[in-house]
């Protein structure tokens, strides 16, 4: 089983993640562009690209294109303006910062998938080289876990950031490169009664983030099942709020709900956010799942994701594994969804 930080992609994985023809993976090694070694796989040598290398890549592409110049492990080099407007407008690659910097995955109903995505979501930010903080916000820990960090119970959570005034940075640990990470236990599910008593209880998160809020490109919470204090301070300091729905009649019984606690907070704090409904777990075979997804387009016409989550075994294999679907099956449906889902929720 391979880590997250230890994942190799083939040229043609990166190719495809770059939107660009594989066969320019040789023509960019030779510039200097692109960083590839050589792994043993059986008795055969193959060229890979390590997760590092690909996110230089990136970072370096998106300098470039902002006029700030790039730098690789050993040297600086150019990438010429054309080559930049080639990659961004031949293949539709976007080389912009996130849309919404800071971005929470949240419903008051459990069962719905949402700790599942947070957790591809940003590891697929990270394989873009954007610098990434995951905050987990759940007592259940299953972002944690998801991210493969086992040990949290000895690690300090924003139960300590919030109620014992540990620096937000103090409880960052890192997961992998370009992807930190606050982690939870079960010791936060005992956080509303001392927060409930803390003055500014809805901003205390929102200032915590704000001092590392420059340190990242990307910050994305995932949320506890339950209209709870802490999920409130997270709509306070959000900018973009997912909310994921399962495609079954339970789930969508409950948006009216989550609707209404959002836009109860918009007015109470003044705050203007923007929402994507997320459908999640969708089967085609399933007539339950269409008339869901009907509703939701119909309902919530305005909010509802483009991107529509299908039901795979690779997600919960990926769940499995505690890594990213691109490492169980680069070319299926659950990686070619992550990939759309992640796009819309970094540029839309």
């Amino acid at each position: 089983m391979t880590s997250f930080k230890d994942m190799v992609f083939t040229p043609a994985e990166f190719a495809m993640i770059a939107k660009l023809d594989k066969t320019l993976v040789p023509q960019l090694e030779a510039e200097g562009k692109l960083t590839t070694t050589k792994r043993k796989v059986g008795n055969v040598e193959r060229k890979v690209i390590s997760l590092e290398d690909m996110q230089k890549y990136f970072q370096n592409l998106r300098m470039s294109a902002s006029g700030l110049g790039a730098v690789s492990a050993d040297r600086a080099f150019p990438v010429e303006a054309h080559t930049v407007e080639s990659v961004a407008e031949a293949t539709g690659f976007k080389l912009d910062a996130p849309s919404h910097k800071v971005q929470m995955f949240y419903n008051v109903k459990g069962g719905t998938g949402k700790s599942t995505l947070t957790s591809q979501y940003v590891m697929r930010a990270a394989m873009m080289g954007y610098r990434v903080l995951a905050i987990d916000l759940d007592g259940q820990g299953h972002l944690t876990v998801n991210l493969d960090i086992l040990d949290a119970h000895e690690r300090p959570t924003v139960y300590d950031v919030l109620i014992n005034d540990l620096p937000m940075s103090d409880a960052i640990m890192n997961v992998a490169p370009c992807l930190d990470l606050v982690p939870a236990n079960l010791g936060l599910c005992n956080i509303e009664i001392p927060l409930n008593n803390k003055p500014r209880r809805e901003y205390r998160l929102g200032e915590a983030i704000a001092k590392i809020w420059d340190q990242y490109d990307l910050i994305v919470a995932d949320t506890n099942p339950a209209a709870s204090i802490l999920n409130g301070s997270m709509l306070v300091a959000s900018e973009l709020v997912n909310v994921v729905c399962a495609t079954n009649p339970l789930s969508f019984h409950g948006m009216s709900l989550v609707m209404a606690t959002i836009e109860e907070m918009q007015r109470e704090f003044q705050r203007d956010l923007d929402v994507k409904i997320i459908p999640n777990m969708y089967d085609n075979r399933e007539v339950i799942s269409q008339e869901v997804l009907g509703e939701l387009r119909s309902q919530f016409a305005d909010f509802c994701a483009k991107t529509v989550m299908n039901r795979s075994a690779d997600i919960n294999e990926a769940t499995k594994r505690r890594t990213t679907v691109w490492d169980v099956n680069s070319k299926g449906v659950a990686a070619q969804d992550v990939n759309s889902l992640t796009e819309e929720l970094l540029f839309t």
